[in-house]
């Protein structure tokens, strides 16, 4: 159970602070909003699930970090389908009727057509980690679609009634910053270092996209493409030597992985419990996100709640 992706937003929880220290209010929030599959006639659903078990607590909470799980499932219904099954029964009903079939009368039955296919299809489920921390007043989403991590946000709206999340709000241009440490190493913050992907984009509208995997981002070539005006959109770093991760020009943390270095360090032996071994490495997320967003927020002095 760890966050691969991340999408963070500052929140004020000056309202549900006394909320998330009493974990049966937390739970009873939780339950309230909980994941129900799609009933016949719905396309989607989504909802709070247990964290670890089908059993279990809708939370789990170390010190001043909360971790949920929602549970989308989507229902699998192509448009193809549908057309394929309604021009096959438009035609039956007009041969039967010996005339073209009148507008309402197509949009009806098209509609009946959508109805009894997605009542058949099938569904999908994705579970997506929520991270709460009120020391900092964050709160991450394991999402590199903003999309998606609307959604969740939408979801404890929902279960606590309130939770003022905001866009992160940079005083600095991200991708500028970026680029900077890519011409000069030097200006790197301390706690990074350099990984070895990056994506470069031009700055007109008609230029091009280069993508660099697996290279040395201080090497003549990639200074090359930047002396030509392209600025860093994506940059691969090393956060304390603990983790890995992808840095965007929006702000949203991609393939983050912990090092070898740090779980050899940090991670209990695993055990025959795996409730306890999952909780163990949630523990471990909640301080390396906790450092890092903050660390990131302080780089591009973005505002606080």
């Amino acid at each position: 159970m760890w966050f691969k992706n991340l999408r963070f937003y500052t929140v004020d929880l000056s309202e549900l602070n006394g909320v998330l220290k009493d974990d049966a209010l937390v739970e009873e929030a939780l339950e309230k909003a909980s994941f129900k599959p799609c009933a016949a006639q719905e396309l989607a659903s989504i909802g709070f699930a247990p964290i670890f078990s089908h059993e279990g607590l809708y939370h789990f909470s170390s010190g001043e970090n909360h971790f949920f799980k929602l549970i989308e499932e989507t229902k699998l219904l192509p448009s193809s389908v549908v057309k394929t099954e309604l021009n096959e029964i438009t035609a039956q009903k007009e041969i039967e009727l010996k005339r073209q079939l009148r507008k309402n009368e197509k949009e009806a039955l098209k509609a009946a057509v959508a109805g009894k296919l997605l009542a058949q299809a099938f569904a999908t489920r994705r579970e997506l980690l929520i991270w709460i921390n009120t020391d900092k007043s964050l709160v991450g989403i394991a999402a590199t679609s903003s999309k998606r991590a609307e959604k969740a946000l939408a979801m404890l709206r929902e279960a606590f009634s309130t939770f003022p999340a905001k866009l992160l709000a940079p005083h600095a241009m991200v991708d500028e910053k970026m680029t900077s440490w890519l011409k000069d190493a030097t200006t790197l913050p301390k706690r990074f270092a350099f990984g070895s992907e990056t994506t470069l984009k031009s700055t007109d509208e008609d230029g091009g996209v280069i993508r660099a995997s697996k290279e040395d981002l201080t090497s003549e070539e990639i200074a090359v493409h930047l002396e030509a005006g392209k600025v860093a959109t994506e940059i691969g770093l090393s956060f304390d030597e603990s983790l890995e991760l992808t840095l965007t020009s929006d702000l949203a943390l991609k393939k983050l992985k912990p090092t070898d270095i740090y779980l050899e360090k940090n991670l209990p032996e695993k055990s025959d419990d795996e409730t306890a071994d999952a909780q163990a490495l949630l523990v471990l997320q909640g301080e390396l996100l906790s450092e890092l967003c903050d660390y990131l927020m302080e780089i591009f002095n973005c505002e606080r709640n």
